[in-house]
């Protein structure tokens, strides 16, 4: 678990965080956002997509900054995110891309 001491962002997965304090100092600093980029858009993305979005955050996916070894999961994956079940994923995920995203 790295975090960005210049602008504060924390960079990690929450599906990694299992017995670490990550959620814990997320909500202590009122984040309520997560941005979910990856090389492994069938894992990563959909894994802590999900697991953030289950969690109460609101999840931000900028489908260019994922990726696979086939161009067909990585459209799964943004599909999954936006238009399958469960609804709670749904409903708190936003697809972008990453020249969209302001801070």
């Amino acid at each position: 678990m790295r975090q960005r001491t210049a602008n504060g962002r924390i960079r990690a997965a929450l599906t990694d965080a299992l017995g670490s304090d990550l959620e814990a100092r997320l909500k202590a600093k009122g984040i309520q956002t997560v941005v979910v980029c990856g090389t492994s858009a069938q894992g990563v993305v959909l894994g802590t997509g999900s697991g953030s979005a289950q969690r109460g955050y609101k999840v931000i996916v900028p489908v260019d900054c994922m990726s696979s070894e086939d161009p067909c999961m990585e459209q799964y994956a943004a599909w999954h995110m936006y238009r399958a079940d469960p609804n709670v994923v749904t409903a708190a995920t936003t697809l972008t891309r990453s020249t969209m995203i302001k801070f």
